[in-house]
């Protein structure tokens, strides 16, 4: 359309010239004649429309070769317009295949039906979106350490804890001056990512003029990572804070938990030692509270009030104070504190227990005048119970929190969180 469009204008053209030069000959002619008094000899004629006739050849022969060039950019516009309509009708095919695969994107909520291990208590409440391989990963390092490592892997070391601690300890502040603490870490192949989350939470929430040592007891662990990685870890937190020390130690045999505590109590040197298991986590104001009441009474053994971390989706539960107990079995539990302490009705003070479950903290020189903890001892719970022995009324504080996640032998069933003298249930496989 575009291309006759153009012809038109250049006929009329050549027409209009055509006219022109037979205008022009004819009054050459007539002007000839006038000046001469007769008309062009026949040569002359037969010479004119010659010029004549070879000028319009040439006329011809322009808007032959302009026709062709015409006929061209038509062909050059009509291939373009395909050219264009193709890529138009290849992009709605596109965005109409991408708007039929979102439609046909199954819904987070159906995989459920798609669990690889639908018995796992694993996977009972969390972990519903992940895919079959992230499933068999998942359950594999379940079955190794008996809480979630694949998680425990993907979160920050320092993630932030909700505040779980009783209104009253909200208000409390506490003196400058007090004991230096040395923390014990206990473990035998424990996750990785667990053991520096701890190692992370005890430095950055515990202040730097109080914590004077991290001692960190291998029972003999087979784990790889818990070698080279560990060790590269460790240095980097050493290079961080060149005022803290940090100490290794190292069984080259499984001697188990009683020992491994009096070998973390030999090798602290600060003024007050907390013995704790490596899974845990720490709040802010942990020690403080702790560290308070040893002050006031070097005799006495604290233990905090810890929280518990779900061993699947690692979220944090929150406990209320309570005296540590045993049974018969030497199951530990919980029991409610004396009558007269609730008549207190404030649940930020310090409560007298007959037992302590696992974690202490005690005046490192007064620890060793009782005796420390019976190495030879191999029952589990029994360091819980020993040291109510030892120490007819302890005293587990209620102010700080720490986050206790699962036993270091995972064939060995789970601290009692419940209130009443039961044994809990054993979620390791």
């Amino acid at each position: 359309m575009r291309a006759m469009s153009y012809k038109r204008p250049v006929l009329i053209a050549g027409c209009a010239g055509l006219l022109f030069y037979l205008g022009m000959f004819l009054m050459n002619g007539h002007q000839y004649r006038e000046r001469t008094g007769r008309s062009l000899d026949s040569d002359q004629a037969i010479r004119s429309f010659s010029d004549l006739q070879q000028s319009l050849n040439n006329l011809s022969k322009v808007l032959r070769a302009f026709e062709q060039r015409q006929d061209a950019m038509q062909r050059i516009l009509e291939e373009d317009r395909d050219t264009q309509r193709k890529v138009a009708d290849v992009l709605k095919q596109a965005i109409q295949e991408q708007k039929e695969q979102h439609h046909q994107e199954v819904p987070p909520q159906k995989k459920k039906s798609s669990q690889v291990f639908p018995g796992s208590p694993l996977f009972k409440g969390w972990g519903e979106n992940l895919s079959e391989d992230e499933q068999k990963e998942a359950q594999v390092l379940f079955e190794k350490y008996g809480y979630n490592v694949f998680l425990s892997d993907r979160l920050p070391l320092d993630r932030p804890l909700p505040d779980t601690r009783e209104k009253g300890c909200l208000t409390k502040t506490y003196s400058k001056d007090l004991p230096t603490i040395g923390v014990v870490l206990i473990y035998l192949n424990e996750a990785l990512s667990v053991l520096k989350r701890a190692l992370r939470s005890i430095i950055d929430r515990t202040p730097k003029h109080l914590l004077k040592e991290i001692i960190m007891v291998d029972d003999n662990s087979s784990n790889e990572n818990l070698k080279g990685d560990l060790d590269a870890y460790v240095k980097s937190l050493e290079e961080q804070n060149p005022s803290l020390r940090i100490t290794r130690v190292r069984h080259t045999e499984q001697k188990g938990l009683a020992h491994a505590r009096v070998s973390g109590w030999r090798a602290a040197t600060a003024d007050v030692v907390a013995i704790l298991d490596a899974h845990i986590e720490v709040h802010e104001l942990w020690a403080e509270p702790l560290l308070t009441q040893i002050k006031a009474d070097r005799t006495v053994v604290v233990s905090p009030v810890f929280d518990r971390v779900n061993f699947d989706d690692l979220k944090v539960i929150h406990y209320f104070p309570a005296a540590h107990a045993f049974d018969w079995a030497l199951w530990c539990m919980y029991e409610s504190f004396s009558p007269d302490y609730y008549k207190l009705n404030d649940s930020s003070l310090p409560g007298k227990s007959p037992s302590v479950m696992g974690i202490l903290v005690a005046d490192r020189k007064f620890l060793g005048e009782i005796g420390v903890l019976d190495e030879g001892m191999k029952v589990y719970g029994g360091e819980n119970v020993e040291l109510g022995i030892r120490l007819p009324w302890n005293t587990p504080c209620p102010i700080p929190e720490i986050k206790k996640q699962k036993p270091l032998d995972k064939h060995l069933p789970e601290r009692s969180t419940d209130q009443t003298p039961k044994k809990p249930e054993d979620h390791s496989p």
